[in-house]
């Protein structure tokens, strides 16, 4: 599905937890030469990984996403009075209903937004920004708040008690491993003279559901599969049928692109979406190595990182489990 672009950035703001955990002392703590047969810096010379953000048991997915928000809102001069929608797109969650939104909603002090969820697994902040986006072209918004925040940590303790316990699959269960926690957030406003995003080109083959999914039993325990080698093997081939018309839509050339972001759940898929995109890696930041897979914050977290400078053109490539996928123009 193919969407013109009808917003701009007008600031990001990101949050880490300060709880640093490396890749190493997981698989220490599962044992893994023992168990499995498999070296303790796995995860950081196979995967890339090298640590990632914990969030203390405070830090819940609202109050990762609002500070996060509460920087973008500094940074983009907006007053959270003028704030018109306010959307989280985060997996983590710490309630099943109302949405987070409304208390990200009323911690920052935006009483004229609505507020609601969004949800699609690690895709879900750019669902959020297209939503955003329609909102701004179909009715009066003119300043909408997308927000997200990760504390997938608690699926990571989980999954460690049980391949600690030789008692799981670690073939099926090692995205566990890989995930982080952070906080992002993004103001959009109108486009205008020209900047923001140009087109959205979204796409879902929800035959591969089964590859990631995580439900909770009866008893509220974790139950499902996360097999990334699949899943990762998938998407790239999603991506690379989607690339050539995404670039007509655009109008761009490789050459064309400053920055391309995409989804990252570790080096070797990071990789070859360079290949997929006909880019250098040289022009793609890298957050798994320190973050590790940091789910919807992603996207919006090395696009604060890059930094692109005016009139800069960004590639933005999304993903998650299901399987969706989207590829998007940016010019800065």
């Amino acid at each position: 599905m193919l969407m013109k672009g009808n917003c701009q950035i007008a600031a990001l703001g990101t949050y880490f937890p300060k709880q640093v955990v490396t890749s190493r002392e997981l698989m220490r703590e599962i044992k893994s030469e023992l168990h499995y047969g498999i070296s303790e810096h796995w995860l950081s010379e196979v995967c890339g990984i090298d640590e990632r953000r914990v969030a203390s048991a405070e830090e819940l997915p609202s109050v990762l996403a609002i500070k996060a928000a509460e920087q973008a809102l500094s940074e983009s001069g907006i007053n959270a009075r003028d704030i018109d929608a306010v959307i989280f797109c985060g997996i983590s969650r710490e309630w099943l209903e109302p949405s987070i939104a409304h208390k990200v909603q009323h911690e920052l002090g935006c009483t004229n937004a609505i507020s609601f969820d969004v949800s699609n697994a690690c895709h879900g902040f750019m669902n959020g920004i297209i939503i955003a986006d329609s909102l701004i072209q179909c009715s009066d918004a003119t300043h909408v708040l997308v927000v997200t925040g990760e504390a997938s940590s608690d699926i990571t303790n989980y999954y460690v008690d049980k391949l600690r316990n030789n008692s799981a699959s670690l073939q099926k269960e090692l995205g566990a491993l890989t995930l982080g926690d952070a906080g992002a957030a993004m103001v959009l406003t109108p486009k205008i003279d020209g900047r923001g995003f140009q087109y959205f080109n979204f796409y879902t083959n929800a035959k591969y559901t089964d590859l990631c999914k995580i439900s909770l039993d009866k008893k509220g325990r974790y139950e499902g599969q996360m097999v990334m080698g699949k899943i990762s093997s998938v998407g790239i081939r999603l991506h690379s049928a989607l690339i050539e018309q995404t670039y007509l839509a655009l109008q761009w050339q490789p050459m064309d692109i400053a920055h391309f972001i995409c989804h990252q759940t570790g080096r070797k898929p990071h990789q070859r979406m360079s290949e997929v995109a006909k880019v250098s890696p040289q022009i793609m930041p890298v957050s798994y190595k320190h973050y590790g897979n940091i789910t919807t914050a992603t996207i919006p977290v090395n696009l604060y990182n890059v930094q692109a400078t005016p009139n800069q053109r960004v590639l933005i490539a999304g993903a998650g489990s299901g399987i969706s996928i989207s590829q998007s123009g940016f010019i800065a």
